[in-house]
């Protein structure tokens, strides 16, 4: 049939409506156009606005961290004793940078640029980048020491740090700053009193790049809040100008690069191809056989625009499965209807064998049901999510994030469609973090807070609580292996002591450390004290093995603290504070024991602290003067040297002797101030005698185990000009019996510096003689219980004549001590030893008096004897330092 027999024009009317319904579809496919580009925009921005808040999150997160280990860190050197010994009032430096305590480790080993010691009136130590200083905090950092100080005094408890953003020679950094507190029971001072430590880690871009990269940001760095743009995000930090930003990869930028020009390209066919229908259709409005053209035309748009359609509905299926959750949907009967392939990706499931399943068989919630949440979406009429769990293809446990929306036909529930965000390691990390704030970061043992929170539980009922045995215990020699191996060795015993510990204990009870070397054992239904020493015995002997590090066996032991519930109370700290107070006097009584608390043991040990808080007054205050001895030839009556004892002027008790109070010092290192005082008086005042007198002081051996006494006694010779010919050292046995090859190099290098070394109390230990021969002493003093009975027993004359024959052999000087009688100075002097000292010349007297003495002797009168009765004694002739 001819076509153009329908060619026949058509009526004015259909060709308004021919060219009013070219209209119609031509603004609808520009409609589906805008409508189209307004979604993948609006994909595009949802994926570029998550990128910047995950970015802005992990920046923050990353922070976060840095300060909660900064403050962790920082924590473990201010709440310590020895650093509060050392760091309170005089800085160590000694102590704290040649020893590497707050030395330039932490610079190299730690990132710390700076490390700081203030106080209300000063900066008392400092060291940048590794190196002492002897400058002010406010010439590094911008933040002013006054406001730490405030920030840090101002909490209710000091044993908490504080950590904010400054300047750091013009860079950002981050200060953390904590009170020095002692962790142990002592009285603390006031907040005003207290030194604040101060760590300065400077935010390097090093150190940024590594951070970032822990927590996936690509290039984090600071920069000045000037320079960024305002629309870029960061993370300001406080008022120091700068800003944390990190490069953003913007996925839905990505996203529209990628799919815009083949969308670019559909839409310019479309668009021609929709001109050409315009063009034809108002053209063949006349003739019917035009109007069957156009609309074929028409048809072949219609077709072409579906085509595109569904060309972009693939691609925006694409976004969908690109993106990090996987998509499900379900019918009425919660049956799974669509599963999307990033679904396989992340359970290791293919889709199929989902499809068809009940939802509720693939994911569980252990706190409501799957199928009642649903139906509670209906109600409410909005989205919601709910944290659900499943097991992956190889069984594993995994976490996800699951959100829902009901999926209506006329006002009808027709099924359920959302997302599943995978969130297992946000779980495990929360639980990682949770794990941490309970337990301790070295050995694994749970914390002062676990303990805390485990006796809190075991002891609510109280009288119905089972019966709990706390056991206190502190290692001993643990200190002089970590300061002489370091930090390492120190490490590798505690780990080790931590599984022998629960190697030891049963399932029922728990093993925690305090911190240092002091850990807690809790003994659940054990409060026998056989049972307990049992116990005790086999602990103690489990830490006395070796600890092998690095090929080397290290030796140390426990002391042992006991406190139980039922008899001392059920109260935690008081359990803790009992055991900590036996501990102590386990410790007093030799260590490698145990002790169990006892009432009485409170008042002991508040009379003791009361004793080492009077001996820190007094060394602050000067509250100790020095009396002197004469040692005289063995004719009584030339003075050849003096011998220095302290005393101490207490305000309230009189004037003591050392017996009372040198044992305590040396128990708290207070020792070391004492003694270098003792050396400095004794030789300011010793210039003001004749150059051929003497000057003999006391060393302690406490003094040889925690200071280099060689350059404490070089120290006092070079600022008091005093000759080192004319200083006679005193050292006991002990001195050789604790660190036998220490001691030896310790006293060849006083040798060096020109003092004379003298052997006191010979004659009292097992090995002098040895020690004699091997050691560069000039003289020995006899000790003076030998001398005592010298007149009534003939073998104490025998010993004394032959300790005298022994040193004259070996070119010594030897002196007898505690001389009383006449009778004893005469037998002396017949047995022909060099030197004598005691009572029967003079006891120790003060400064003024020794002058009278001196002038006596020069004069050439000999010295009136204080006291002859035999046997007598006094507090204030015993020989200290």
């Amino acid at each position: 049939m001819d076509i153009s027999t329908y060619a026949a024009p058509l009526p004015p009317r259909q060709s308004v409506v021919t060219r009013r319904l070219a209209v119609a579809v031509g603004a609808l496919f520009v409609t589906g156009v805008i409508a189209a580009a307004v979604a993948l925009l609006g994909i595009a921005n949802k994926l570029d606005k998550e990128e910047v808040r995950k970015t802005e999150f992990y920046s923050v997160r990353a922070l976060e961290n840095r300060i909660t280990a900064s403050k962790n860190y920082i924590t473990s050197y201010a709440y310590w004793t020895t650093a509060y010994e050392r760091l309170s009032d005089q800085v160590d430096t000694q102590w704290a940078y040649t020893e590497q305590n707050l030395g330039n480790t932490l610079f190299t080993a730690d990132g710390y640029d700076g490390v700081f010691v203030l106080d209300r009136e000063r900066t008392k130590y400092a060291v940048v980048r590794g190196q002492m200083l002897d400058t002010d905090i406010a010439a590094f950092v911008e933040v002013g020491a006054a406001s730490l100080l405030d920030q840090v005094q101002g909490q209710s408890d000091l044993t908490h740090p504080v950590s904010r953003y400054s300047l750091f020679e013009g860079w950002p950094a981050l200060v953390s700053a904590a009170a020095i507190l002692p962790n142990d029971e002592r009285p603390q001072k006031t907040a005003q009193q207290t030194s604040v430590l101060v760590f300065v880690d400077k935010l390097t871009p090093t150190k940024l790049r590594k951070i970032g990269s822990a927590y996936g940001l690509k290039n984090l760095t600071l920069a000045p809040n000037e320079t960024l743009d305002p629309a870029r995000p960061r993370v300001p930090l406080d008022s120091t100008g700068f800003s944390l930003v990190s490069d953003l990869e913007r996925p839905g930028q990505q996203l529209l690069w990628s799919l815009l020009p083949t969308l670019g390209a559909t839409m310019v066919v479309l668009m021609l191809l929709t001109a050409y229908f315009f063009r034809h259709a108002l053209r063949s409005s006349r003739y019917v056989d035009e109007s069957f053209a156009v609309m074929q035309s028409y048809n072949l748009a219609l077709e072409a625009a579906n085509f595109g359609l569904e060309a972009s509905e693939e691609r925006f299926r694409a976004v969908a499965e690109a993106a990090s959750d996987w998509i499900w949907e379900t019918d009425r009967h919660l049956s799974l209807t669509y599963l999307s392939a990033r679904f396989s990706e992340v359970t290791g499931y293919p889709q199929t064998l989902w499809q068809g399943q009940d939802i509720g068989q693939l994911l569980f919630c252990d706190t409501t049901p799957l199928e009642l949440w649903l139906k509670k979406l209906n109600e409410e009429g909005h989205a919601s999510d709910l944290r659900c769990t499943y097991r992956d293809h190889s069984g594993q446990q995994r976490h996800c994030r699951l959100s829902a929306r009901p999926i209506f036909d006329k006002q009808v529930v027709i099924g359920y469609r959302g997302t599943a965000s995978d969130i297992t390691d946000e779980v495990a990390a929360h639980a990682q973090i949770q794990h941490l704030s309970m337990h301790d970061a070295l050995t694994g043992l749970p914390n002062r807070n676990k303990l805390a929170r485990y006796l809190d539980e075991a002891l609510l009922l109280r009288e119905h609580a089972p019966a709990l045995s706390l056991l206190m215990i502190d290692l001993d020699n643990f200190k002089p292996i970590n300061d002489s191996l370091g930090h390492p060795a120190g490490d590798a015993v505690l780990q080790e002591v931590a599984a022998r510990l629960r190697e030891c204990t049963r399932d029922d009870d728990i093993v925690a450390r305090l911190g240092g070397d002091e850990f807690v054992v809790v003994l659940n239904g054990m409060d026998a004290p056989n049972e307990i020493d049992k116990f005790c015995t086999r602990l103690i002997g489990s830490l006395h093995q070796p600890v092998v590090f690095e090929h080397h066996p290290l030796h140390i032991g426990a002391s042992i603290g006991i406190a139980l519930s039922r008899r001392h109370g059920f109260t935690p700290s008081e359990l803790i504070r009992y055991a900590d107070i036996a501990l102590y006097q386990a410790k007093s009584e030799g260590k490698n024991t145990w002790c169990y608390f006892e009432a009485h043991m409170s008042d002991q040990i508040q009379t003791r602290r009361q004793m080492e808080d009077d001996l820190r007054h007094a060394l602050k205050h000067n509250e100790f003067i020095l009396h002197y001895q004469p040692r005289y030839k063995v004719d009584g009556k030339q003075i050849v040297s003096v011998e220095a004892l302290v005393r101490w002027q207490h305000p309230t008790k009189g004037l003591l002797g050392p017996d009372l109070f040198i044992p305590l010092a040396e128990q708290t290192d207070l020792i070391v101030p004492l003694g270098r005082w003792v050396l400095r008086e004794a030789c300011e005042t010793a210039l003001t005698w004749p150059e051929d007198i003497l000057l003999s002081v006391n060393l302690s051996p406490a003094q040889f185990a925690v200071t280099d006494v060689v350059e404490d006694v070089r120290e006092v010779l070079v600022d008091t000009r005093f000759p080192a010919s004319r200083l006679e050292l005193e050292i006991t046995e002990n001195v050789m019996l604790n660190d036998t090859d220490g001691a030896l190099t310790t006293m060849n290098a006083l040798k060096e510096l020109g003092v004379r070394l003298n052997m006191d109390d010979f004659g009292t230990g097992y090995s002098s003689l040895g020690y004699l021969r091997a050691y560069p002493f000039d003289g020995i003093k006899i000790d003076k219980r030998f001398i005592a009975s010298i007149s009534s027993g003939a073998n104490d004359r025998a010993v004394v004549q032959a300790i005298i024959g022994l040193g004259k052999a070996m070119g010594l000087t030897v002196t007898a001590e505690g001389v009383e009688t006449a009778e004893q100075l005469d037998i002396l002097g017949a047995d022909q030893c060099n030197e004598v000292q005691g009572y029967f010349m003079s006891r120790p007297v003060d400064k003024t008096e020794f002058m009278g003495l001196l002038q006596t002797s020069r004069s050439g009168q000999a010295a009136q004897p204080k006291a002859k009765k035999v046997g007598v004694r006094s507090g204030l002739n015993l020989e200290g330092l």
